[in-house]
């Protein structure tokens, strides 16, 4: 499924739902240093990483395959 920087994201986080705005696509491997972790995800052109922003203003990276 292919998303747009900017369209909302979901995805299943502890017994709810987690949710943010796409703010930048990678479809290679990416690390970054969120809320003092740093988390990689493998994205490629099949299965591309998103970095989303959270109404809070934290960030999560996610790939496609973790979306709802």
């Amino acid at each position: 499924m292919a998303r747009q920087v900017g369209e909302t994201a979901r995805w299943d986080w502890g017994g709810g739902e987690g949710s943010g705005k796409i703010v930048q696509i990678y479809t290679e491997s990416v690390t970054k240093t969120l809320q003092g972790s740093e988390i990689t995800r493998h994205g490629d052109d099949d299965n591309p990483a998103y970095l989303i922003e959270q109404d809070d203003g934290d960030r999560v990276l996610k790939l496609d395959s973790e979306l709802k």
